[in-house]
């Protein structure tokens, strides 16, 4: 007995080692530093990284290295992804909408919305282009048939030619709400959210809006509450969508109307953006501080990971895994975090801390996860076993 209970312990032993020598883990490549806050998340195109900061400098670093190939600078501050147009780069500063080379980040066009900004004060300091101080997501642009749908904090969601940035259509939000939201397109319909809680769908073939819903019953709890603020994705004919809510409403795509909901408990706001995955929908809380992991026919709960940060991002998922950061929402300077999880039940594999918040979305590039940070600079991590 004695002798087997050695043999065991040994198989016991190996088996540590062999889980341990194909763990995969985070481990620094390299970070570049900026100068200023990072809250857009990075876009990766042929070696090179495009991304923009809070003091207005759009950059484009070398993936291997970091090294700056070129730099452009607005008036405002950048807080969303950029978007690939063939070989230009999108994005918006201070509510004017730039289009750039993206080898040598010479300027194509630009399209001023001629908005005012919002001018608004908190402890002392001024925000021009912010609503409230948790304002920190940006409409994403969408690139189709030709045109760039962004929304803009005027209340309008634009259709831009590509080509020229003129304006070639143009919806209003329900009494000017500004739009937060990253518009998507289905099978020709276009949808996007307000900073009131209402979801609008628009068909672009019939040139139509279709419908609207609010998401959420009676006045706001509190003012801070309800904006939808997230990038949306259709699966099986289900919308689905992240808010300033701890409600979190999936609705038919083609209608409107509620398929489920699931409330928070803890009253977290469900805002991140919502991914999904092998028929499996991920989507980050913040106050709740937890990765959820969704059936997305129900919503029934699969699993929830509660990492301690507020979660504003977009995570990436794989075959084997979940890859998410976050970062304090209430005090941005604290630490910040990215963790690496198994997909299939949430546990942590890895985790790495950043000395300040991370609100920018990470993006997986072969083994490589790039992600900007609140302390000014771009990290660059490998994925190793």
């Amino acid at each position: 007995m004695k002798t087997l209970n050695c043999y065991f312990m040994a198989l016991g032993i190996c088996c540590m080692c062999v889980n341990v020598q194909f763990a995969q883990t985070l481990n620094l490549k390299w970070k570049k530093n900026v100068g200023e806050r990072i809250i857009a998340a990075p876009l990766t195109h042929e070696g090179k990284i495009f991304i923009g900061d809070e003091a207005g400098v759009f950059f484009a670093l070398d993936l291997k290295t970091g090294t700056e190939r070129w730099r452009y600078q607005t008036n405002g501050n950048i807080q969303a992804k950029a978007l690939l147009v063939e070989d230009h780069v999108f994005f918006e500063s201070a509510n004017k909408f730039y289009l750039l080379d993206g080898a040598t980040g010479k300027q194509k066009w630009v399209f001023d919305s001629k908005m005012k900004a919002f001018n608004f004060k908190y402890q002392d300091r001024e925000y021009p282009y912010k609503i409230d101080p948790y304002d920190d997501k940006r409409s994403i642009g969408t690139y189709h048939d030709g045109k760039i749908f962004v929304g803009c904090g005027n209340g309008s969601l634009y259709a831009l030619s590509a080509s020229s940035g003129k304006v070639e259509m143009k919806l209003k939000t329900i009494e000017s709400s500004p739009i937060r939201s990253s518009p998507y397109i289905h099978d020709d319909k276009l949808y996007f959210g307000d900073w009131n809680g209402m979801v609008y769908c628009y068909d672009l073939e019939k040139k139509e809006l279709l419908w609207t819903k609010k998401t959420y019953r009676g006045g706001k709890p509190y003012g801070t509450f309800g904006g939808v603020v997230s990038e949306f994705l259709v699966h099986d004919g289900l919308l689905f969508f992240g808010a300033r809510n701890y409600m979190l409403n999936t609705l038919l795509a083609d209608s409107g109307e509620k398929e489920w909901t699931y409330t928070d408990p803890q009253g977290g706001w469900m805002i991140g953006d919502p991914v999904i995955f092998k028929d499996t929908l991920y989507l980050g809380g913040s106050d709740n501080l937890s990765m959820f992991a969704f059936n997305p026919a129900i919503g029934r709960i699969i699993w929830k990971q509660k990492g301690g940060k507020n979660i504003y991002t977009k995570p990436v998922v794989n075959e084997k895994y979940l890859i998410y950061t976050a970062g304090n929402g209430y005090d941005a300077k604290d630490s910040g975090k990215i963790f690496l999880l198994n997909r299939k039940d949430g546990k942590v594999i890895d985790e790495m801390e950043t000395p300040m918040g991370i609100f920018s979305s990470p993006v997986l590039v072969e083994d490589q996860i790039v992600f900007g940070c609140y302390d000014g600079n771009v990290y660059c991590l490998s994925l190793k076993e």
